[in-house]
């Protein structure tokens, strides 16, 4: 038996989509100031503490984000760091941050 999707009304349906909506803006306006060099990774996870969108990216969309790094590149940085790919942000324990750190920051 499959589970059954709960009913929203019409106007609780268009106010999560134009939640989503906005929390897609927000994670594609972090992402491009992370490629930028605006943002740093210190200041990515604290942002993360406190914006629960920010928290929910997946950690190889921030990798693959950074100057100079493309798939290959964060796909060798996630194994090396053994964090899986779909892991967001907000679920990588301090060892993977320290990977990561340890991986990006030159």
């Amino acid at each position: 038996m499959s589970p059954v999707p709960p009913s929203l009304t019409h106007e609780q349906r268009v106010a999560a989509s134009k939640a989503a909506v906005a929390n897609r803006r927000r994670r594609a306006e972090v992402k491009r100031r992370i490629k930028s060099g605006e943002l740093s990774l210190e200041e990515l996870f604290a942002l993360a503490d406190q914006e629960v969108c920010v928290a929910q990216m997946r950690a190889f969309d921030l990798i693959s984000a950074l100057p100079a790094i493309g798939e290959v590149k964060a796909a060798r940085i996630m194994e090396q760091g053994s964090i899986a790919q779909s892991r967001r942000i907000r679920g990588l324990g301090p060892k993977q941050r320290e990977a990561l750190f340890h991986a990006l920051v030159r």
